[in-house]
């Protein structure tokens, strides 16, 4: 993708390794000046040595983690705006990161675009903020300046001075609470905002009468949407009260994805319960004495073996659903496409056989290499092979095939197997998502393996298509650029 040009003093505070030389490496091909701190104690001392623009720091650290770190800043009253992350999603988790200071949250895993848009937008509300502490008195009058700045950002900003006039909204929060495109002049904050729980949020700071104005947060409903809600009192060198400057981040999204995850543990804690309840009760059969033949035990190991397999599978299937989008993920290298294939039909060889489906394989001879992770061309090519395999009829067959297709290349797998229903199409690809009917009612499987395959190409920019007829097969095509492009989504 187009990377801008972000000309900025970066601290990155993550005591994973991989993932801060990741972003480290994400925003200097932007231009940033990015320094690294391994933990919460180290980025302390950056802090003291230097300014910084903006912070990115990790909430769970060894020593001192993120929410200590927010804590000094805004004591010592240190003017870098922090951006937190972390892989333990939660909505409760933000707001008190938020509470604490921090401007805006990135759950991990996050994809380069983002870390991007989210220092971006730190760095458009830290120059608002730096220039509304300076002439919010003459905001009225010069508030063009700021126009072009306001209007880009994302979240929404909405500037309330003294007199509890709202002098500016931009696009962004006009939307946000129902008022019109945009705010043309100085209107009364309960003409703007009808939201009493907003309104009373801002003018915590607007009314305050005893010199005391601190900022204040809270989470907010506006419509369908839910926001976090930040309010900073503007204040003079003399600590003379100007106004106030709140933004409305859009945190809609973040709470769905932590609904999502707990829907995703409920999934797999299910997936796990029936067979291990299984493998137990088999276990209970045989300890209790010699009551079964040696043909019996036998039978009862062979149910439990398959039963372990399939947890073995599933565990195998979410590691590879979870290497799917860390970051950084791949290994990127020239990879013979001829080679990859081999491997694959290999692999599947033996269920193949098990299942009486018999693998014709055509490569074309002139294919470029795939620059791509190896693995990553491997698990893709081998999910698909696999399913059309298992999802086929004793005597059926699956085409491989793999040609150059413009400035990539084609991946072809079809099968003449069960087919796919029309009305399932669309959720190929949900995690756990299995087409239920009689005849797939034996056939082992954890209903992650397409979701791998889309997650894979999104990845590479590529493109995944299916076709299907119920009871006479599937095509399964995915195309692939020869060069990787780096992180993203593609089309499906």
């Amino acid at each position: 993708m187009d990377r801008p040009e972000i000309n900025a003093d970066i601290l990155l505070v993550d005591d994973e390794v991989a993932i801060a030389k990741g972003m480290q490496r994400v925003l200097e091909s932007c231009g940033a000046r990015v320094v690294l701190a391994m933990d919460g104690c180290q980025a302390l001392e950056k802090l003291g040595e230097r300014d910084f623009d903006v912070m990115v720091i990790d909430l769970v650290m060894p020593s001192l983690g993120g929410m200590e770190v927010l804590e000094r800043v805004a004591e010592e009253g240190l003017r870098v705006v922090s951006v937190v992350i972390t892989a333990h999603v939660s909505l409760e988790t933000a707001v008190e990161a938020m509470r604490r200071g921090a401007f805006d949250y990135l759950p991990k895993p996050f994809e380069p675009r983002e870390l991007i848009l989210r220092v971006e937008r730190a760095l458009n509300y830290r120059r608002l903020r730096d220039q509304a502490e300076n002439s919010l008195l003459e905001l009225n009058t010069s508030r063009t300046q700021l126009r072009t700045i306001v209007e880009a950002m994302g979240d929404g900003v909405i500037v309330v001075n003294v007199d509890g006039l709202v002098v500016l909204c931009n696009p962004a929060a006009c939307a946000a609470v129902g008022y019109g495109p945009s705010l043309h002049e100085p209107r009364p904050l309960e003409e703007v905002i009808r939201s009493p729980e907003l309104r009373r949020l801002i003018q915590l700071d607007v009314s305050s009468e005893d010199g005391c104005h601190a900022a204040q947060s809270g989470q907010i409903q506006l419509g369908s949407d839910i926001y976090m809600v930040q309010v900073f009192p503007i204040e003079t060198s003399q600590a003379k009260f100007l106004g106030t400057v709140a933004v409305l981040h859009n945190v809609t999204d973040l709470l769905k994805a932590e609904r999502a995850k707990l829907k995703f543990m409920a999934k797999v804690a299910h997936e796990l319960k029936s067979p291990l309840a299984a493998v137990q009760g088999f276990l209970k059969v045989i300890l209790r004495g010699p009551q079964q033949s040696p043909e019996q035990q036998r039978d009862i190991v062979l149910r439990c073996s398959e039963r372990v397999e399939g947890m073995v599978q599933l565990v195998r299937d979410l590691l590879d659903l979870s290497r799917s989008e860390a970051l950084p993920r791949r290994n990127i290298e020239p990879v013979p496409v001829a080679e990859v294939v081999a491997e694959v039909v290999e692999m599947n060889e033996a269920l193949a056989a098990d299942n009486a489906v018999r693998m014709t394989v055509e490569v074309a001879d002139d294919l470029p290499p795939l620059y791509a992770d190896r693995e990553d061309l491997f698990c893709l090519l081998n999910n698909l092979v696999s399913n059309s395999i298992k999802y086929n009829l004793p005597g059926g067959a699956v085409r491989i095939e793999a040609r150059r297709e413009g400035e990539g290349v084609q991946f072809v797998v079809a099968d003449t197997g069960l087919g796919i229903p029309p009305e399932a199409i669309p959720r190929l690809g949900e995690e756990f998502f299995r087409v239920q009917s009689p005849e797939r009612r034996g056939i082992v499987g954890t209903g992650l393996g397409l979701s791998i395959v889309k997650r894979t190409v999104a990845a590479y920019h590529g493109r995944l298509s299916v076709e299907s007829t119920p009871g006479q097969g599937s095509v399964f095509s995915v195309w692939l650029p020869s060069e990787f492009q780096g992180e993203g989504a593609g089309g499906a």
